[in-house]
């Protein structure tokens, strides 16, 4: 395969790993996966709905994460029972358990969701659209009760290459921005430099660098003094 410059999306840990291995010869969109979900919820959430959304992710991979976020003890006893119910009836059973039993939790608390940084995050609260605006961040933040998180993975529209393992931080969800590349464009006119041209040399000079000193000072040697 010919080098290229860029390698994007998403695979099982060999491809993350490879991706990984290369990137400074190549750039690379974000090391993916395993896939993780993170359920912001409160007293009004629908707990059935809440675990089956945390199922959907547990069955990707053992090493799948799903983590709960609730400001109610309530709901996260009745989501807990609301799991055990459906793991009985759903098939890949062995990999939500080991999936739940590593990756899995129930926390009771709301700050901890930037924290998590997680790839999909939902919120099911009272006011989700007033929750939104204080997560920082999430790949995807699926808002409300019907906006469950296969619908981002077939339906949406938004791209599901989306960032992990806390890396929500500082990464963002593939995008059009991942194929564009920008240069800097610098000018000035001699007019423009003159008045900071001697500030310039000074902090070369500072460093020790004194053919970057001498790169501007030879520009102005018509009217320097000494």
């Amino acid at each position: 395969i010919p080098k290229v410059d860029k390698i994007v999306g998403p695979g099982n840990i060999f491809v993350a790993l490879a991706k990984k291995a290369v990137y400074g010869n190549v750039s690379i969109d974000s090391i993916a996966g395993p896939s993780e979900i993170l359920v912001l919820a409160d007293e009004t959430a629908n707990p059935r709905y809440v675990a089956a959304d945390l199922l959907s992710q547990a069955e990707h991979d053992e090493m799948a994460s799903a983590i709960l976020v609730t400001t109610s003890e309530e709901l996260a006893h009745k989501v807990s029972d609301e799991i055990d119910g459906f793991l009985n009836q759903l098939s890949r059973k062995e990999i939500m358990e080991k999936s739940l039993d590593s990756f899995g939790y129930i926390l009771v608390a709301i700050d901890t969701a930037n924290a998590i940084a997680s790839e999909h995050m939902e919120i099911m609260t009272a006011n989700p659209f007033d929750v939104m605006t204080r997560i920082k961040n999430a790949g995807a933040i699926f808002i409300g009760a019907y906006s469950c998180e296969p619908l981002g993975d077939y339906f949406a529209g938004p791209n599901h290459v989306l960032p992990t393992n806390g890396t929500a931080k500082f990464f963002s969800p593939l995008s059009v921005d991942d194929f564009i590349k920008k240069s800097s464009v610098i000018y000035y006119s001699r007019e423009a430099l003159e008045p900071v041209h001697k500030d310039i040399e000074f902090f070369a000079k500072q460093e020790q660098l004194t053919a970057h000193a001498n790169s501007m000072k030879v520009r102005f040697e018509d009217n320097q003094e000494g």
